[in-house]
């Protein structure tokens, strides 16, 4: 295989050099690198992957000698508390990539490593931390919350905090039926259903985007049938209409219906909602199923960005302010067609 060559300026053959690494950062680690050379001009070449084999074998003994942390336990600690690699950063303090380098094989430095054990393997000392970064509002009120709750999942069983969940969902949402919410009571065991069938149609489907699906699904029902399916509010966000409160955030957290996944790229957090599939059709008339597989069939294969641009073009987002709650008077003049 051949591969480019700086100094001689063209792809070249190579050969591999065993060298013996007798230290590393002090500490005796007695292994060996292998070493790309050109096999014209002799200059040691760079290729990533071996490379990547060279730390990963440097380090791995390092991390044994030194005590250092392992990246599994990284993860491990935030899938312990339900959090990103973002939200890990926040509450640390850290660079905005470290977590991120460190789950990919980085070292930290001693004391790092011996902070982030600490904080491992007691959970008192962590939630001290979580509680720091709210005061100085290094992380939202949702983290805050999401890690408090982890936190007494210790001591309460998982089926209570779903009940705790949905009991603080309904409170929050419900409203007596009105032009804000389609003249319908606020309905959860629909909406988990709705989000369960809608996620098992749709690649990739982003907490965004559901939030426009649930819309547009409760506005075409309105206009078709004077009356939404779910009972859910909307008020004019950035990116299109959004579930009041951020309340989709919550609703995102119960589990019976689908699971809640968030990813991390180099714009952020992206969350996913993905489908248990065992959705109850029953639950809904053959008018609402219709309304639901239109909206589905309309948006499935158009990206979020696509999406939010379909709703800012409504007269729904159009005349209403930032944060206003969106009536359904607006569903008479509603562009989404099949």
């Amino acid at each position: 295989m051949k591969v480019y060559c700086p100094y001689c300026r063209k792809d070249v053959e190579y050969d591999l050099e065993k060298r013996d690494i007798k230290e590393f950062r002090g500490v005796v680690v007695d292994t060996y690198e292998n070493v790309p050379v050109c096999k014209k001009c002799g200059n040691d070449l760079y290729i990533s992957d071996i490379e990547n084999e060279n730390n990963k074998r440097i380090y791995d003994i390092y991390r044994s000698k030194e005590d250092i942390i392992k990246p599994q336990d990284i993860v491990n600690l935030r899938k312990k508390y339900n959090i990103s690699q973002r939200e890990l950063t926040y509450i640390l303090g850290f660079g905005k990539m470290t977590i991120n380098k460190y789950e990919r094989g980085s070292l930290p430095t001693k004391s790092q490593s011996d902070y982030l054990k600490l904080l491992i393997e007691n959970e008192h000392e962590f939630v001290k931390k979580v509680e720091e970064a709210y005061d100085k509002k290094n992380i939202t009120k949702k983290t805050y919350e999401k890690i408090i709750l982890n936190n007494k999942e210790r001591h309460v069983n998982k089926k209570d905090i779903q009940e705790l969940f949905r009991e603080h969902i309904e409170q929050t949402l419900y409203r007596k039926p009105d032009i804000y919410n389609g003249y319908k009571e606020f309905d959860l065991d629909k909406i988990e259903n709705i989000i369960s069938y809608i996620s098992s149609k749709v690649k990739n489907l982003t907490i965004t985007s559901l939030n426009k699906y649930l819309w547009y699904i409760d506005m075409l029902s309105f206009n078709e049938r004077t009356v939404s399916i779910t009972g859910l509010t909307y008020e004019h966000e950035k990116y299109g209409p959004t579930i009041i409160n951020q309340e989709y955030n919550e609703i995102s957290l119960l589990d019976d219906k689908y699971k809640r996944e968030d990813y991390e790229n180099e714009n952020g957090t992206i969350t996913k909602i993905v489908s248990n599939k065992n959705y109850d059709l029953s639950k809904f008339s053959d008018s609402e199923i219709k309304i639901i597989n239109k909206t589905i069939k309309l948006l499935k294969d158009k990206k979020v960005t696509e999406i939010s641009e379909m709703s800012h073009n409504e007269d729904a987002w159009k005349k209403t302010k930032r944060y206003e709650n969106i009536s359904f008077e607006y569903a008479s003049n509603l562009k989404f067609k099949i």
